[in-house]
Order: structure tokens, then sequence, then C-alpha cells
């Protein structure tokens, strides 16, 4: 007999909202990943999210967008 999870099943979207926030979060600590690191992983999610997931693609993009113009960067919420 196998034990199943009581673990609600996750969306592609809240998926891909938790890594990118991951991803976010890397550039608030003590020795912060690269920007440019960073948008290289944002950029691979927002291409799985423009399919799968495209209005949580549109605010990885603009988060893509505030990096690369040095804005504070929140986290991304799941659609």
């Amino acid at each position: 007999m196998t034990k199943q999870s009581i673990a609600p099943a996750l969306t592609n979207a809240q998926v891909i909202a938790n890594e990118a926030n991951r991803v976010i979060a890397t550039l608030k600590l003590p020795t912060p990943a690269d920007r440019e690191m960073v948008e290289v992983a944002l950029e691979s999610l927002k291409a799985v999210a423009d399919i799968v997931a495209p209005a949580v693609g549109n605010t990885i993009g603009i988060r893509i967008i505030a990096i690369r113009n040095n804005i504070g960067v929140n986290s991304i919420k799941a659609a």
C-alpha cells in the first residue's frame, strides 16, 4: 500500500512563480547572486511560463526589466 500525499497539488503557474521568487530572493542574500545570472534564470522561467502560464510570464518579464534598470524587485505572486 502506498501513502498518498496530503499536500495540495500545485498548478504550473504556482510552481513557476515559486521558482521565480526563489531566484529573486537570491538578490537579497548576504552574498547576492550575480544580476546577470538571475536574469538568465528568469529568462528561462519566462520562456516556460509564456507557454503554460502567460500571466506569470508577463510578471516575470516585468521583474527582468526592473532588475536590468536597477529597480527594487518584489516577489512574484502565483497566478
